[in-house]
């Protein structure tokens, strides 16, 4: 590929069963190569591989881990025809959360607002202090609000208006300390440096976002294997996101544990179960022998149903009452219910209770799976965050090269007078 290697991304996603590779590059609108682009473009993305490789990541050793990423990295690669040098990692993590944070920019005089005083008042919302067991992944504008000679107003970018103080409204993604040299160290294990790391709720947020209905509350919920992932949006606005370590093994390994049979006898026994039909438990043994019997006899579904029920609604209300204690659920909106344990039976009708909200599959869209609908809305946010984050670096490294070129000129005109 004759292609800048700037211009050239490799994202490497963890998840709990496979890790997966793609290579994208950027694009002018008329499909030319990026090299010939002229300032003032607008790049678009193209994924030209996308590859995987199965990998139990959370049993796997640090060599199986590393051998499954260099092997999706090699495959994407080898596929577009590129030598990587570098790569985006993504993970779900049960550390990740987040909170609203504050910055100002205060220029002292009514000034027309440009990049430099949105990016220091941005730079501020960062630099709030996180507790020395966490770091700041990622920060999300939320709200900007100048203040001017006739007042307050909220806009959607400060650039060019014009006031005398910024305020930003940021969301501080945050995890434990460490995941980003953890991040590093397994990027330089199979030689390759690490760009950044990209948290998945912030890449599936991204996918979803244009789907999403802007008004009232919109929950997003994400239920995985090994996590679930509970996001908000409010005004077209991310303003919540948390990871938790739940999921579909624990709903095994809880069956497992109380109904006292092996992890693989009820791994088989939760995809038959439905929510709609938990059993009551006051009800006459007869009833139950009976609705055990219209499930194909199986003597353990009634139980087992009603342990996946319990659980969930532990889980569950929880995650409603501390929303609702922080002002993030209101009585106005809709819960998109994606990832592979959304296809549980029952459990649109069984969160719709729960969170007094209509409940939908995936983004709505009938004709997809809503785990098989994940993957795309995963790999989209994926390429729209690394591809922001790439030009942003490379808007830095220009502005920096300008600087030091005028201070070189600035220098040499003094000498040469």
């Amino acid at each position: 590929m004759d292609i800048d290697p700037e211009d050239i991304l490799v994202i490497a996603t963890i998840s709990a069963r496979q890790v997966a590779a793609t290579v994208v590059v950027l694009q002018s609108p008329a499909g030319q190569s990026p090299a010939g682009k002229t300032p003032g473009d607008e790049l678009s993305e193209q994924v030209v591989a996308h590859k995987s490789v199965p990998c139990t990541w959370h049993s796997a050793t640090g060599d199986e881990r590393g051998q499954a990423l260099a092997e999706a990295v090699r495959l994407a690669a080898e596929s577009a025809g590129i030598e990587p040098y570098s790569v985006y990692l993504s993970c779900a993590d049960a550390s990740l959360s987040s909170r609203i944070a504050v910055g100002y920019a205060a220029p002292g005089e009514e000034i027309a607002f440009s990049v430099h005083e949105r990016d220091w008042a941005l730079r501020r919302a960062r630099e709030q202090a996180t507790g020395a067991d966490r770091e700041v992944l990622d920060v999300l504008p939320v709200q900007w609000t100048v203040r001017g000679p006739g007042g307050e107003r909220d806009v959607p970018d400060p650039v060019g208006e014009r006031g005398t103080h910024l305020t930003c409204q940021a969301l501080l993604v945050t995890v434990k300390r460490g995941l980003r040299a953890e991040m590093a160290a397994l990027a330089h294990g199979v030689g390759l440096e690490l760009d950044h790391v990209i948290p998945q709720p912030l890449a599936l947020y991204r996918g979803a976002a244009g789907r999403l209905k802007i008004k009232g509350t919109t929950l997003v919920i994400d239920c995985g294997a090994r996590h679930t992932t509970v996001l908000v949006r409010r005004k077209d606005r991310l303003v919540h996101a948390e990871t938790f370590a739940f999921g579909g093994d624990i709903l095994t390994a809880t069956m497992a544990d109380q109904l006292g049979i092996p992890v693989a006898e009820a791994e088989k026994l939760k995809l038959q179960l439905d929510l709609a039909c938990v059993p009551d438990p006051s009800a006459p043994q007869g009833q139950q022998m009976i609705w055990s019997d219209l499930r194909e006899g199986d003597a353990l579904l009634a139980p087992a149903t009603r342990i996946c029920a319990d659980t969930l609604t532990n889980f569950f209300a929880a995650r409603a009452r501390d929303l609702r204690e922080h002002s993030h659920l209101g009585q106005a909106g809709q819960v998109h219910l994606v990832g592979r344990g959304a296809g549980m039976g029952g459990l649109v009708g069984f969160l719709r209770d729960i969170f007094a909200l209509p409940v939908v599959l995936g983004t709505g869209d009938k004709g997809r799976q809503p785990g098989d609908e994940l993957d795309g809305l995963l790999t989209t946010g994926l390429v729209c965050l690394a591809a922001d984050h790439r030009r942003e670096q490379k808007t830095l490294q220009s502005r920096t090269l300008r600087k030091r070129a005028s201070g070189m000129w600035s220098w040499l005109n003094q000498t040469l007078a």
